[in-house]
């Protein structure tokens, strides 16, 4: 797990709250700007990003994002779906500090994104999480032949979940460029869902760990 979430919990309490408070107080303040000179709303595009990263910690601490891996979580998981989403721009900055861009990082990430399946699979193993949980992600964790390799059926992502995407773009492209080591526009357009169910994940677990030792061993 990041090195954020080893301090104290009255810490990382008090940042939470303080970086809550910080992200509200910008919130506010476009607002009432805006409502004098419409223009300013156009700022939202950057407090998207911005509040991303202020709100990680209050999320992974009420509950709101579940680590299967420090780059690796799911949103508001339930019994009936999991779905997957890759580290925030929070995580990046404290998984990947002395980590240099490029192929390293990216076969890290693949690799955080690996120990975060094995994760699942072994809370499956556990009966922690049903075996007919739905698990769902974006096809760009692997590239789609390596997904349908581990069980993932590969799906047109619905009009919601691209919108998602491009409100999140420059979160997205800063983190992809950043994996990529040079400037790097990920393909929202033509992004899709990835699916499986855990009992198919299950089975593919003997793949997911030939693909992680791998990883690793880079």
């Amino acid at each position: 797990m990041n090195d954020f979430y080893q301090l104290p919990k009255f810490s990382q309490w008090i940042t939470s709250l303080l970086f809550l408070l910080l992200g509200l107080f910008l919130a506010i303040f476009i607002i009432e700007q805006g409502s004098e000179n419409p223009l300013i709303y156009a700022a939202f595009i950057l407090y998207v990003p911005i509040s991303q990263f202020l709100y990680t910690p209050l999320f992974k601490l009420t509950g709101g994002y579940t680590y299967y891996s420090p780059m690796l979580l799911g949103y508001m998981v339930n019994e009936q779906q999991i779905d997957l989403h890759s580290g925030t721009s929070f995580d990046y900055l404290f998984v990947f500090q002395n980590q240099n861009a490029g192929v390293s990082l990216r076969n890290k990430l693949l690799m955080y994104h690996c120990e975060g399946l094995l994760n699942i699979i072994s809370q499956i193993e556990n009966k922690r999480i049903p075996e007919s949980v739905q698990i769902v992600g974006t096809s760009y964790f692997f590239n789609e032949r390596t997904l349908q390799k581990l069980g993932f059926q590969i799906e047109k992502a619905s009009l919601f979940y691209r919108a998602n995407l491009f409100i999140n773009f420059i979160d997205l492209f800063w983190m992809y460029s950043v994996s990529h080591g040079k400037v790097s526009f990920p393909a929202l357009w033509d992004a899709k869902k990835a699916r499986t169910q855990g009992a198919t994940l299950l089975a593919h677990k003997m793949s997911l760990e030939l693909l992680y030792a791998r990883l690793k061993s880079n």
